[in-house]
């Protein structure tokens, strides 16, 4: 287990972890600030996929922290570098917001709205309508290539778990009889990659802090970070303790790592 003291960066996880909603964690934004102030790098990175990192920018800055877009990473943008890598000028199907086709667009993604497309991106899609669902079906059905932004069931908030992409991944499972070739965002090690690049270190000098076991902690893991859970979030006692997926630290909240 790597001493807190020896790490350099910290990816922090959002929903859950620093805020719920537009409220933030009592104290979160100020241990982010002390955390600057002992010399460690912070970055925000998150599996939703439904806003563009401009607005997580907004979003932090509105929660009591002066976030650069620089510090932020999402499963948008670690999807668009694999796309640009593995999927070059194809036609791709996205099964999400309007936000996150623009941002696509910015990274040279040739966003397709028909069902001819070369390949189908699945992420969360609160804009979510019966023809978009249908037409993303139909091109799974195909045998075209299947990505999914990332595998989060729900998305927590102040009113509730949202259904996130898992749910999306499930129905059309149920429809297709296919799961995605590939998911990009954590735990899996596409986004991993994406984001030690963005941050220019290595995975021992990182350690990452979420609120969930087989996405946050599971991604640590996975890629040989350190791994953090904080108990704001999803995860309860009961469900650490029937996990196989086990932390290097367990803090009641965000603020233990003053």
């Amino acid at each position: 287990m790597k001493p807190l003291q020896e790490i350099e960066v910290f990816l922090f996880d959002m929903d859950g972890t620093l805020n719920m909603g537009e409220q933030p964690i009592d104290g979160a934004m100020e241990t982010l600030r002390i955390l600057n102030q002992k010399g460690k790098k912070v970055y925000f990175v998150t599996n939703n996929s439904s806003k563009a990192r401009s607005d997580y920018q907004k979003k932090i800055k509105r929660l009591g922290y002066e976030a650069t877009l620089d510090q932020i990473v999402t499963s948008g943008m670690a999807t668009a570098s694999y796309l640009n890598k593995h999927f070059s000028g194809k036609k791709i199907y996205v099964l999400g917001t309007q936000t996150l086709k623009n941002e696509l667009k910015t990274y040279g993604i040739n966003v397709w709205e028909e069902e001819d497309a070369d390949v189908m991106v699945l992420a969360f899609d609160t804009e979510l309508t019966y023809e978009k669902l249908w037409k993303a079906t139909n091109v799974v059905s195909a045998g075209k290539p299947y990505i999914a932004t990332h595998p989060d069931f729900v998305c927590p908030s102040d009113r509730g778990n949202m259904p996130d992409a898992g749910a999306y991944i499930a129905l059309v499972e149920k429809t297709t009889g296919r799961l995605p070739d590939v998911i990009v965002g954590k735990p899996y090690a596409p986004m991993a990659e994406f984001t030690a690049e963005f941050c220019k270190t290595d995975y021992d000098k990182m350690a990452f802090v979420g609120d969930r076991l087989y996405t946050d902690i599971k991604f640590a893991v996975n890629n040989g970070m350190t791994g953090i859970l904080v108990m704001t979030g999803e995860t309860t006692k009961e469900m650490l303790e029937q996990s196989d997926v086990k932390p290097d630290y367990v803090l009641d909240s965000v603020n233990c790592l003053r």
